[in-house]
């Protein structure tokens, strides 16, 4: 019976070792912080291709006016203009001129813009 024993006991004794030495379980990985995506900014507003594409027919390219279509839009031309006077121009236009309003064609922004390049900058 003693060599029945031993040997059941040393298969007991493995037994336990084997299961005391398992794998433990394993917390996740933290998961890492996403990375910041930036945000794109929107493209810089070209005044100038703008008044090209809108403006030039009746102001001309360099902004010196157009006998009897539109007079000139420099800095010097604009003084007496606040910029709140010719943003209403730009978006309701002159009656009985040739001035269209460009309500709903050019967003506020590209008003702006456009109201800067005038007003602002050298022809």
């Amino acid at each position: 019976m003693l060599k029945l024993v031993i040997p059941a006991t040393l298969l007991m004794a493995a037994l336990f070792l084997i299961s005391c030495t398992g794998t433990q379980p394993t917390q996740p990985a933290p998961t890492p912080p996403p990375i910041p995506v930036p945000t794109p900014t929107p493209a810089a507003i070209d005044a100038a291709k703008l008044f090209a594409t809108n403006c030039v027919v009746c102001h001309g390219e360099k902004r010196q006016g157009v006998s009897g279509l539109g007079p000139a839009l420099t800095p010097t031309s604009l003084t007496k203009l606040s910029d709140a006077e010719v943003r209403s121009t730009i978006l309701k236009g002159r009656t009985n001129t040739a001035m269209a309003g460009f309500e709903g064609r050019l967003s506020a922004e590209e008003i702006d813009a456009l109201i800067q390049l005038i007003k602002r900058t050298s022809p």
